[in-house]
């Protein structure tokens, strides 16, 4: 088989999504307008040859960080399963250049687990995509319990992003930092978060892929190890030590499938 090389850390969002989130009350979708990630026929002409230029066969296209997480369930719905279709348009005209990532209206998770069904199975989807925080809940609340279960018994992708919000720092977010400090930190901050929970354990078969090479992580495995090690409060959950869990994790930029 040949071998592909896959982007999966890839964002296209149409200039009329953006204004629905922008309308339901998402502020900060200004840094996603005008840098050619549109789908209009020049930003895709670019696209691809950047595409070439960096020996990339295929990307992978997600919405995060400008999800459909809302607390409004109707509007969530609609805005995901409005993302999804867009997206499985975009692969049906370029089935040799994109594929893509679900969108999930949560914190919803019923509706979530409709939209997985829909996305993965009727759409095309070849995971789903989230932010490192959920409305301000981790990654490893149990709420979100039931969609890694599904994620699970697929052997799908639940591939992470940050949420853009400086893992909640005002000295981040105050600083002019959210993204090229703070991105890397949310990365670390919810991986350490799933691995601790124990989830890349409890769901094996899920495969989790983190943004910006896992931000700190591959830098502090023996760290963690230690730290848990020496620490009565190491959590019954966490299965394996971090530097074990990690390897069930893949960086974003890393991936190479056939």
């Amino acid at each position: 088989m040949t071998r592909l090389r896959i982007d999966v850390h890839a964002h296209l969002w149409t200039t009329g999504y953006l204004d629905r989130l922008e309308r339901l009350g998402k502020t900060d979708t200004d840094t996603q307008r005008g840098i050619g990630a549109d789908a209009t026929e020049a930003d895709l002409d670019r696209r691809f040859a950047l595409m070439d230029q960096a020996g990339i066969d295929l990307q992978v296209l997600s919405v995060a960080p400008q999800s459909p997480h809302l607390l409004g369930e109707p509007d969530a719905v609609a805005l995901a399963a409005s993302a999804n279709e867009s997206y499985a348009d975009l692969v049906a005209r370029f089935p040799g250049r994109f594929r893509a990532f679900a969108a999930l209206p949560l914190p919803h998770v019923d509706a979530a687990l409709r939209e997985v069904v829909h996305a993965l199975d009727d759409l095309g989807a070849v995971g789903v995509g989230v932010t490192t925080t959920v409305l301000g809940r981790t990654l490893a609340d149990p709420l979100f319990d039931p969609l890694y279960e599904e994620l699970d018994r697929r052997g799908a992708v639940l591939y992470v992003h940050p949420a853009g919000e400086g893992a909640a720092s005002p000295l981040i977010t105050g600083h002019g930092m959210t993204w090229m400090v703070g991105a890397p930190v949310e990365d670390t901050v919810a991986v350490m978060h799933l691995i601790l929970a124990g989830i890349p354990v409890r769901y094996p078969r899920m495969r989790i892929l983190a943004s910006h090479l896992g931000g700190a992580l591959p830098l502090l495995p023996r760290r963690l190890d230690d730290h848990l090690r020496s620490s009565p409060l190491r959590r019954p959950s966490c299965l394996r030590w971090p530097s074990a869990a990690s390897g069930t994790t893949r960086s974003a930029t890393c991936i190479r499938r056939r």
